[in-house]
């Protein structure tokens, strides 16, 4: 099952186009969402009537779901973004498209992914420079870095590419099951990427990583 999660204004192409392209069945659930009803007019109801029609046409069985957010303060705005996410169960796929939709919201709805990266399945973004929809992948900027494997991760950090477990091992003085450790806890907390199709492990930092050691930056 898949929640499929979109923000929509007057233009529905960056919703219709992504449920075309990566497709929808009769479990799956699409999440419109829409300001307040104070702030709506006859534009966005006929956009959100349109996803109606072409949802009924290509999965009749779909649910299809307005969820309303006040736009009155950007914190609870993004509270509200991030309640909407807090309510998937966690069996279901989750995909949120960051195209499109009033800015007062677009933007509450990329913090409140982020904060739920881990728990978001796809990204997808209706390029207004190409009108293709892109897969992004979300950093973690919640990611915690256990103290004990700060020593590993810097390592990691400052090869330019990959990098094997024997060779963190070979420059830090740590045991090869120490590095272990390390990098399996740092692929937990998702700022590194791993590669075995060379039967060998080797690492290499991740976007999150990347950001993490940039935040640590400013903070020394």
């Amino acid at each position: 099952m898949q929640t499929y999660i979109s923000p929509i204004g007057f233009n529905t192409t960056s919703v219709t186009r992504a449920l075309i392209n990566h497709g929808i069945e009769g479990d799956d659930t699409v999440v419109l969402v829409r300001p307040t009803e104070k702030t709506d007019d006859n534009r966005g109801a006929e956009a959100v009537a349109d996803v109606k029609q072409l949802l009924q046409e290509i999965e009749p069985e779909a649910e299809f779901v307005i969820t309303r957010v006040t736009t009155d303060s950007f914190e609870q705005t993004v509270q509200e973004c991030c309640g909407i996410f807090s309510k998937i169960p966690h069996r279901n796929e989750t995909i949120v498209s960051l195209g499109g939709g009033a800015r007062d919201i677009l933007l509450p709805l990329t913090i409140s992914s982020i904060v739920f990266a881990k728990q978001i399945d796809r990204t997808l973004f209706f390029s207004d420079l190409d009108n293709e929809i892109q897969e992004w992948s979300l950093p973690r900027l919640t990611a915690q870095v256990p103290e004990r494997t700060l020593e590993s991760f810097e390592v990691i950090a400052s090869t330019e590419g990959w990098i094997s477990l024997s060779s963190i091992a070979d420059r830090t003085g740590q045991s090869k099951s120490t590095v272990i450790r390390h990098v399996n806890d740092l692929e937990d907390a998702g700022v590194l990427e791993s590669d075995t199709s060379d039967k060998t492990k080797r690492v290499r930092i991740a976007f999150s990583g990347e950001l993490f050691q940039l935040a640590q930056s400013l903070d020394a």
